[in-house]
């Protein structure tokens, strides 16, 4: 068996990371260059993944497939799972990454990130308007809305209600429209705080949810359908993760990387009664809109895609199926946007 293969099992064998420190006694015959060499092939070759906490480099197997199987039993099969602390408190900003060296596919598809950082949001019009039709669409059918394409652009274009559609469905698209145009609108002061996502949730809750759920950080138990997960249930506790949160988002230099921490984090948290899986896909918009990148609307994904990427979250913390949808569709909309 070569190296390589001998390495990848050993790592997939481990079951939980590992340090490299660890697997250089392991593999102590083999050249720390060579050991490295093969690490950085396995990570290409999306089979593992590379981990820095606290300075300190691990390793573990690539979750992709390993997540897939697992979120395939039935979840009444699956392992009941609380809230990780551990989950945020060993994300360190500008040295974990969600993303590692995916972003650079956003580079290579584009040479020098610099080119896609001109995007204008006052001139692309046209662009703009696309966005407001396929992220209303994009977000509201991953929330069961039966509105389809051609109804919302009919409804953001000109206000035209489609028939026999509820007027739930109705005021959750033109919610996602007004939302949209308000981050495009002040982008220049909206700030990584606890009132930016609660402007974001109010203005996607309008019409949809009780008014005693708004301007506050859920206070109540909520359980989470098909999965196993149970989210924090103290109000103080939940308070406190959010400003971690928002401190960890603020030291994030990376917009990329931040719009994906925001994806993860907030569904993690339910940080609100409701409409917190719409916040998070809104507000992932938030770091491209300010830095002058082209946005991302989601609206390739299919619902069963993005409900593994959020399962896998929930319950095992594996944030790879969410970045490859990230990643995968910021690519396509990047020829749809530019």
């Amino acid at each position: 068996m070569k190296n390589i293969d001998q390495i990848f099992e050993f790592i997939k064998n481990y079951h939980w990371r590992i340090q490299f420190l660890d697997l250089k006694k392991e593999f102590s015959n083999i050249n720390e260059s060579t050991l490295i060499r093969n690490l950085n092939k396995l990570i290409k070759e999306e089979k593992i993944k590379k981990e820095i906490i606290w300075k300190n480099s691990f390793y573990s197997l690539f979750w992709w497939e390993f997540s897939k199987d697992y979120l395939s039993r039935p979840f009444f099969e699956r392992e009941k799972k609380s809230y990780n602390f551990d989950f945020l408190r060993n994300y360190i900003p500008n040295k974990t990454s969600f993303l590692w060296e995916w972003y650079k596919k956003i580079e290579e598809n584009y040479n020098q990130i610099k080119d896609i950082s001109t995007y204008d949001y006052k001139k692309d019009i046209r662009q703009i308007e696309n966005l407001l039709i396929d992220l209303s669409y994009a977000s509201s059918k991953l929330e069961w809305n039966t509105y389809s394409y051609l109804d919302t652009e009919v409804l953001v274009k000109y206000n035209e209600e489609a028939e026999w559609k509820t007027k739930k469905e109705t005021q959750m698209i033109l919610n996602h429209k007004n939302i949209i145009k308000y981050l495009i609108e002040f982008r220049k002061k909206i700030e990584f705080d606890k009132k930016t996502f609660f402007e974001v949730h109010e203005i996607l809750w309008k019409g949809l949810l009780l008014v005693d759920y708004l301007w506050k950080i859920r206070d109540k138990e909520v359980k989470i359908w098909g999965s196993t997960y149970t989210p924090l249930d103290n109000h103080f506790k939940l308070e406190e993760e959010f400003e971690l949160f928002l401190e960890k988002l603020n030291n994030i230099k990376n917009p990329f990387e931040q719009s994906l921490f925001i994806l993860v984090f907030i569904p993690y948290f339910q940080i609100f009664m409701d409409i917190n899986k719409r916040t998070s896909r809104i507000s992932a918009n938030i770091p491209l809109i300010k830095n002058w990148f082209a946005p991302i609307s989601l609206l390739q994904v299919k619902e069963k895609d993005y409900i593994l990427a959020i399962l896998a979250i929930y319950e095992l913390n594996d944030t790879s199926l969410m970045r490859d949808i990230f990643v995968n569709n910021y690519l396509l909309n990047l020829e749809r946007y530019i």
